[in-house]
Order: C-alpha cells, then structure tokens, then sequence
C-alpha cells in the first residue's frame, strides 16, 4: 500500500510542522534498517503531530528525544527486554524484530514488525492495560487511515478514539527544557 488512503481518511495539515524529506541515510545507518515509503511520505506530508488527540508516531529527526524514532527505540526496545519471556517477538535492533514507531497517551506502544521488506512490515500494537499484542498486517499509513474509518480497531485502543474533534493536529518539535529552562 502507499499514503493515498491515509490522504482519503485524514485531511493534509494546512501548515505542517517538523516535517521531515531527507536525507534518510544517516537515520537508516542509524537504525540499521531501510525505512518504509509511506512512513517517510507521512513524514514528508503530515510532519509530526497527534493523530485522533491521542496518538503520535515518532519522527526521525529532532532535538526532543521523547519523540525521535532512534531514541525511543532503543528505550522502548530496553524495557521490553526486562520482560522477554513476555514478548512473543524477537526485538530491534535483531532481524525481522518490532522496531517502536510511537505511542498513544496511555503508553500503548505501535511498532512494526521488521519481517521482510519494508513494504511488507506490519504494524503491532503492545497495550499497557493488559500487556498484550495484537499485529495487523498493513502498513503503518494504511493502519491509521483504518484507525481513522473505523476498518480497523485494536482491542488495546479506546473505544471513544473516534470521537475527537481533529483527526490530526501537527505539533512543533520543541527541545525537552530541563529544569530552569535548560536543555
């Protein structure tokens, strides 16, 4: 699949913030993986921003660590190896592991899984409320236009996710300030 479902399911930001066109290399060599086409098209179109007020994929670049993709890979993918025995995946950075992509406001966790071609990677939501996952095999763009139309919904997401008033809302990435302004 490609972005044009998420373009009929979510309008295009009229001003969007963050977004992201390249280059890709450095963040590929980073990752260790190729980045599927639609994820750097939503990049590219949508920049980062909160799909349905409560979801947010993260982007491959920025001075905010708590959304960029490397980042929080790596985080994430740590706190899933102190529960291994639970996670029926094998973890980024291993081939054809789930590699985090971003996460709801209640720390539900959407990652791909890496099996194949990056066009072929499906999309695994890990829900905190029962510590489950639950694959769906699209794309990450044909998943939220599905989120957006109601064609697919994850047992882990609220059941009123719908029932926001702005599909997406784009966000400026601001650095994360410490204390007394610092970064």
């Amino acid at each position: 699949m490609s972005i044009e479902a998420l373009l009929k399911a979510v309008p295009l930001p009229t001003q969007p913030l963050s977004a992201f066109d390249g280059p890709w290399e450095p963040i590929e060599a980073e990752l260790g993986v190729t980045m599927p086409q639609d994820y750097k098209d939503l990049m590219r179109l949508y920049g980062y921003g909160r799909f349905f007020e409560f979801l947010g994929i993260n982007t491959p670049v920025g001075e905010n660590f708590n959304v960029r993709l490397a980042s929080q890979a790596r985080l994430i993918c740590d706190d899933f190896q102190t529960m291994r025995e639970d996670v029926p995946y094998p973890l980024w950075p291993e081939s054809g592991g789930l590699l985090p992509l971003g996460g709801t406001d209640n720390a539900d966790r959407l990652m791909w899984l890496t099996r194949g071609r990056p066009e072929e990677w499906s999309v695994v939501v890990w829900g905190r409320a029962f510590l489950s996952f639950e694959e769906f095999d699209c794309d990450l763009t044909s998943f939220l236009a599905g989120l957006a139309t109601g064609e697919i919904v994850p047992r882990e997401l609220p059941d009123d996710l719908f029932s926001c008033d702005d599909l997406f809302v784009p966000f400026r990435l601001e650095p994360r300030r410490g204390f007394h302004g610092q970064i």
